[in-house]
């Protein structure tokens, strides 16, 4: 018993090292690549194409004027307007959106959906494309966002630079400081920074799919009509991760995309031109949204998708998809170690040549689990300016449970209510994150102020009202 027990120990060290390897070619490839600089090349200040700015919306009347009037007062370019869809039954949210657009008739655009809500996100915003785009005023290009996200302004110029030879363009996603909002919260902060300044980069240096994070999402107008003109929709109907689909749709398509790392430190990657906004603070409402990207991601998108695409495409499949298996290795970890301190397994017991082999196979397990989390507190300081080695050390198994009980929940919607993904569930548009009320004046210690600085104290306590609920059909 106690030789099965180990060896089964062994297969799952050796199982977290394939993964640990797999990771540090990551970060070594990312170490090569050469950043980019907001100093590079000619501004584009005052060259801005037309840019519509698309914002679906539930029952966000509390939030939506709060975040046009500042996203407006800091975006100054008149070629950036904001298109507001919203439904004819949610009048508050109707009645704000109205309001803003005769404030600001150069600048707000209003789309009521033919449909009474709440839908679902892609259908909102497809059929936002398909006003917009059946009328005289068709933007260059489009911008997807959500209503508490904070849009960096120096992003347009981006746009602009990378729409000359790209069709669909993600920037990086970061949450804004929440140390002292949740350590639930935290853990946003530090995974996007470790994604979106490493695997990302890779991705886009490497010519894989670049996928949508559903906000920060540039796309041109050859791009949307594309999609228009061949399937009447620019996002694919009945998906939870339509954005994540799109971005794959893309490329297969034939249209180059890119992941726009740009940042006004070159050298050291610091100040990334970037959308930020605020993740869910609680247990439950962060497993909710966990919940729907891993069921859409490795669910969902691997029955529409499949693995079709070169090597580097198949290779990153891989990596999106296996956190439906690997996120339960650390509770298996946990488990396995208890039965050691318990004396219900006893090392001794086993044969030589089996200790030697767990004992070099859970060293390795040591060193790599110490280089992943170096290469998170540095993707931490890249992106916030500040050393927090404690902070992350303690949120780690934070993230870890709510990864796992997401994978969990994601596993019960495969197959249970989503029939092995043959029927959608519903994920209606709906407040999920909220943005701040006020800008703070303490940029932290050890930085500079940049134009996001004082977010992280002044958030509302508002969490998610609806999550990914099924069986029921999503319209569009």
């Amino acid at each position: 018993m106690d030789d099965l027990i180990f060896f089964a120990m062994l297969l799952m060290s050796a199982l977290i090292n394939l993964c640990s390897v797999e990771d540090a070619l990551i970060d070594v490839i990312a170490f090569g690549i050469s950043r980019f600089s907001l100093a590079r090349g000619p501004s584009r200040q005052g060259e801005i194409p037309s840019v519509g700015v698309f914002v679906a919306n539930w029952r966000e009347e509390d939030i939506l004027d709060k975040m046009v009037e500042g996203n407006l007062a800091r975006i100054p370019m008149p070629s950036v307007r904001l298109y507001l869809g919203v439904y004819p039954n949610d009048t508050g949210t109707r009645d704000v959106a109205m309001a803003l657009a005769k404030r600001h008739p150069d600048r707000v655009r209003v789309i009521v959906n033919t449909l009474a809500g709440p839908t679902s996100k892609g259908q909102m915003l497809n059929e936002m494309f398909r006003q917009v785009y059946s009328s005289d005023e068709r933007p260059e290009m489009v911008v997807l966002h959500d209503s508490e996200d904070i849009i960096d302004p120096r992003t347009f110029e981006i746009y602009a630079r990378y729409a000359e030879q790209h069709d669909f363009i993600q920037v990086p996603v970061f949450s804004l400081n929440s140390t002292e909002r949740s350590m639930v919260a935290a853990t946003y902060m530090d995974e996007f920074a470790e994604r979106h300044t490493r695997e990302m980069i890779v991705r886009n240096a490497l010519g894989a799919t670049i996928p949508s994070a559903g906000v920060g999402t540039c796309l041109t107008r050859r791009l949307i009509e594309h999609f228009v003109r061949i399937r009447g929709n620019v996002l694919m109907n009945g998906c939870v991760t339509e954005d994540y689909i799109l971005g794959v749709e893309a490329k297969r398509a034939g249209f180059k995309a890119a992941f726009a790392a740009v940042s006004a430190q070159e050298r050291q990657g610091l100040d990334y031109v970037a959308t930020r906004e605020f993740f869910p603070k609680s247990l439950a409402a962060s497993i909710k949204q966990k919940t729907r990207w891993v069921y859409g991601i490795n669910f969902e998108a691997t029955r529409k998708l499949g693995w079709a695409g070169d090597a580097w495409d198949r290779y990153f499949f891989v990596r999106d998809r296996k956190g439906a298996v690997t996120n339960f290795l650390p509770a298996v970890s946990l488990v396995f170690l208890l039965l050691i301190l318990f004396g219900a397994a006893d090392p001794s017991a086993t044969s030589p040549e089996l200790q030697n082999l767990l004992a070099v196979s859970v060293g390795a397990n040591l060193v790599f689990l110490l280089l992943r989390y170096f290469v998170r507190v540095r993707a931490c300081h890249q992106v916030y300016g500040v050393w927090d080695p404690l902070g992350i050390a303690l949120r780690w198994p934070v993230g870890l449970y709510v990864n796992m009980a997401a994978v969990w929940r994601a596993w019960k919607i495969y197959l249970g209510e989503s029939a092995f993904a043959t029927r959608p569930i519903a994920c209606p548009v709906a407040p999920t994150h909220r943005p701040p009320t006020s800008v703070g004046s303490d940029s932290g210690a050890g930085r500079s102020m940049r134009w996001w600085d004082g977010y992280g104290s002044h958030a509302r306590s508002d969490e998610p009202t609806a999550a990914c609920r099924g069986p029921r059909r999503v319209r569009g």
